[in-house]
């Protein structure tokens, strides 16, 4: 009788072991690979972890079942492949992948906010396409280190997004940082006369040297007409856009530098290339516009 109970035992954990494989298999056929480059590149064990994870996380896009349930579709969900790929290759970085359920709930605040901020571009300066259908708006101060580390990188997304991506910046002196309200009114006064990112350069070269003298020293460098530039130090209406800079990154929920809004929704990441990039071709695909980073795509 035991040997009976045994067999049977037997028999049926190899049936379970058997259906659970062919289970699997039926699944499996239908993730497509093909738009899964960096989840495939995973080790076996972390893509089944990431697996389990997004199963248990809802997508953000336009099917609104689980991460993995988009996915296996028939048409899979954009949003669930690119949060797949990019899950994937943050997870190759080293998060372990229980992490990434904060993540997908920030994207799925900026893809759908609660506010959506509208800004002022009168007298802002502007580098890239007035076209772009992507607009990078970031308030810092020129007495902000992080914002010195920052600068290369956005002039490099606008650089390589082929037109589809422009950077304003808005003026957020912090009263705390003697000086910083001189050197935006100086850095402002220089784009009266075109030359606002030419002074950017040289007041974050040396934020020490920012008093009237090196700014005066600054703007001679630049070829400035200085009657001119510094008749506009003092013109109220000059500090005014400051100032409306200012309130208007208050009424956004600007706290310190640098902070960035894309398409006016406030970005909540890492100001690295990476979350960026991805962060942006998220956008464009929900505009309906090719995705300007070639290595952030999957098609």
């Amino acid at each position: 009788m035991k040997i009976v109970q045994k067999s049977f035992w037997l028999f049926w954990g190899i049936l379970l072991v058997l259906g659970g494989e062919a289970f699997g298999g039926q699944e499996q056929e239908k993730i497509p690979w093909n738009l899964l480059p960096r989840v495939a590149q995973l080790e076996e064990k972390q893509r089944m972890a990431l697996f389990d994870v997004l199963k248990g996380e809802r997508n953000y896009g336009a099917c609104r079942q689980s991460v993995y349930d988009c996915l296996i579709m028939e048409k899979p969900d954009r949003a669930a492949i690119r949060m797949a790929n990019f899950g994937a290759y943050l997870v190759s970085k080293g998060m372990p992948p229980r992490n990434l359920g904060l993540l997908i709930y920030e994207r799925a605040k900026f893809a759908d906010p609660l506010q959506v901020n509208t800004f002022t571009y009168e007298e802002t300066p502007l580098k890239g396409s007035p076209e772009a259908k992507i607009t990078i708006t970031e308030f810092a101060e020129f007495k902000c280190p992080y914002c010195v580390t920052l600068g290369p990188l956005l002039e490099k997304l606008v650089k390589e997004s082929g037109g589809q991506v422009r950077l304003f910046f808005k003026h957020f002196p912090l009263k705390s940082h003697h000086g910083s309200p001189l050197s935006s009114k100086a850095a402002q006064a220089a784009n009266r006369q075109g030359k606002f990112w030419e002074m950017y350069e040289r007041l974050f070269k040396d934020m020490n040297k920012q008093s009237m003298e090196d700014l005066l020293n600054y703007a001679g460098e630049l070829g400035l007409d200085m009657e001119k530039f510094k008749n506009d130090l003092e013109d109220p209406e000059l500090l005014r856009v400051i100032e409306r800079d200012v309130m208007e990154g208050v009424r956004a929920n600007v706290t310190g530098t640098p902070t960035l809004f894309i398409n006016g929704k406030f970005y909540n990441f890492r100001n690295d290339e990476e979350f960026l990039k991805d962060t942006i071709n998220d956008e464009a695909e929900r505009l309906g516009v090719a995705p300007p980073y070639s290595e952030w795509r999957y098609e």
